[in-house]
């Protein structure tokens, strides 16, 4: 394969546009088939997540179609290898501590919910009839199947893909990224009703993830902080099939407005962290992450 080797940018933009829509397309068509055999597609997600050997079975065959379709692409369309999306370098360090401080974003979300009126409460909710061994391994499957699976073939596909073609056109990133983010958001939709609180959060979240790929190009990375905001989540939803070990309430939600400002308050300062951070690296000649940009050098 020819590493040198770059697409018309016409013929990238629209290489990405076909990628997202037979993603998309590919959500679509999973409903149909999953109920062929007999599973609801709410059993995928939320309070309704169902681990049976059925339901995990389809979400690692979408997985693969995913990590398929990308590395057909890239192979021979664009004629590069698929590491250099992302997975370059090492592996479980910047997974763990992207994990670690997707837990820190997420908690600093709630904690602003809690001090502009949100009256947070936290309490364990693990029912007496499940054993701490069937926690742990509902636990383990939510962790490996629902949130680093996932993380992986979304950022795969929302952000590492698209980012890693326009290398040599700096100028059209920003475009390409505030697009990417706006399908992500629009894409959780499809199961999921409509409130733009929640869009507002999910293209937010996106952009900050494409900010950090951008600057270290490690998608373990980002799939790391993906877990961590999602695991956080999970954690405190009351849920014990999802990991749920604690049930969090918000006695008062905040307003559709305040939850807005919260999202994009977050995002700003975390964007803020992480530019400190690649700021700090750059001046010191020390990679915090473990991970380093490729055009830095």
């Amino acid at each position: 394969m020819n590493k040198g080797y770059n697409l018309p940018v016409y013929l990238r933009i629209l290489m990405i546009s076909l990628v997202l829509v037979i993603s998309f397309l590919s959500i679509l068509l999973g409903f149909p088939i999953a109920k062929l055999i007999g599973i609801d597609p709410s059993d995928f997600m939320g309070s309704n997540f169902q681990p049976t050997v059925k339901t995990l079975t389809v979400i690692v065959a979408f997985a693969a179609t995913q990590f398929l379709l990308i590395w057909m692409v890239i192979r021979f369309i664009h004629k590069k290898p698929l590491k250099g999306l992302g997975f370059k370098g090492p592996i479980l360090f910047p997974l763990l501590i992207g994990t670690g401080i997707g837990i820190l974003w997420q908690a600093f979300a709630y904690l602003l919910i809690h001090v502009t009126g949100g009256a947070i409460s936290i309490a364990l909710s693990i029912p007496k009839e499940v054993s701490v061994i069937t926690m742990i391994a509902y636990l383990l499957l939510n962790v490996l199947f629902l949130l680093t699976l996932n993380s992986l073939k979304e950022e795969l596909v929302f952000r590492t893909y698209p980012i890693e073609q326009f290398n040599d056109h700096p100028q059209l990133m920003i475009p390409v990224i505030v697009i990417v983010s706006l399908v992500f958001a629009a894409v959780h939709h499809i199961l999921l009703p409509f409130q733009i609180e929640d869009f507002i959060y999910r293209f937010t979240v996106a952009l900050v993830l494409s900010f950090v790929f951008y600057r270290w190009r490690s998608i373990w990375l980002i799939s790391g902080l993906h877990n961590g905001l999602n695991l956080l989540n999970n954690l405190t939803s009351g849920n014990y099939k999802m990991g749920g070990l604690t049930d969090l309430t918000i006695a008062n939600d905040p307003s559709k407005g305040m939850s807005i400002i919260i999202d994009v308050a977050v995002a700003i300062i975390i964007i803020i962290i992480f530019n400190y951070i690649w700021n700090k690296e750059k001046r010191n000649n020390k990679m915090f992450f473990k991970v380093r940009h490729p055009l830095s050098e």
